[in-house]
């Protein structure tokens, strides 16, 4: 993946057809090491801690 060859540490999918919010984080040797999908719950960006985002946010309009 490009993303983890230029050492992103993490990056986020919004799949609108399918109402889902892909994850990828955990860079380790050029891969991500952990993948979410997720539709519903808060997530936290790893560079702003400080900050959540509930997924129905993101996600959420792709129903209407």
């Amino acid at each position: 993946m490009l993303y983890a060859e230029a050492g992103i540490a993490e990056y986020w999918v919004v799949n609108l057809k399918n109402s889902q919010l892909l994850v990828f984080r955990d860079l380790k040797n050029g891969q991500y090491i952990t993948e979410l999908t997720l539709t519903t719950g808060t997530i936290i960006p790893l560079s702003f801690g400080d900050i959540s985002v509930q997924v129905h946010r993101l996600v959420g309009f792709a129903k209407i």
